[in-house]
């Protein structure tokens, strides 16, 4: 199995876990663990280039703006707390932000500008980030692999 392949890394490790995270949405080590997967394909697609993978993260999140919060999430799920970021809003970010609640109102992952959401949401995990936003992981997670997947550039070998 070649997990440095991009297309193989989405397929066996990004989509299976994505599945069983959306299997059990309140589940705290697979909503981090989706994050430390979909943040870590850069990693893939810089082994892939020869290239850093600092700027392929850069060049993800350039493109899907999603990502910087998935990459928050992955560092602050590893390191408890997040003291560097490209978007200081997130910095400070920490493990223990990520709670169980109701799933986002709108299905652009977004919240009521209260942060509420409708009371017949399901249960998942939830972040609010040191901005004040409050995010759906789940929804992070599938919008980010959704549009990871759609972009051909990331899969050229």
């Amino acid at each position: 199995m070649a997990f440095s392949n991009p297309q193989i890394y989405i397929d066996d490790l990004a989509k299976p876990l994505l599945r069983r995270f959306q299997a059990e949405p309140t589940s705290y080590e697979l909503a981090i663990s989706c994050c430390i997967i979909l943040f870590h394909f850069a990693d893939v697609v810089a082994h892939v280039r020869g290239a850093k993978a600092h700027e392929i993260a850069y060049e993800i999140a350039e493109k899907i703006p999603n990502f910087h919060t998935v990459r928050a999430i992955a560092n602050a799920g590893k390191h408890v707390e997040l003291t560097r970021h490209p978007r200081p809003e997130l910095i400070g970010l920490r493990a223990e932000h990520l709670t169980k609640g109701r799933g986002a109102a709108f299905s652009d992952g977004s919240y009521f500008s209260d942060g509420t959401t409708w009371s017949d949401m399901p249960e998942t995990v939830v972040v609010e980030t040191p901005d004040g936003t409050k995010h759906d992981v789940l929804h992070l997670c599938t919008s980010v692999l959704a549009e990871l997947t759609d972009d051909l550039d990331f899969f050229r070998v």
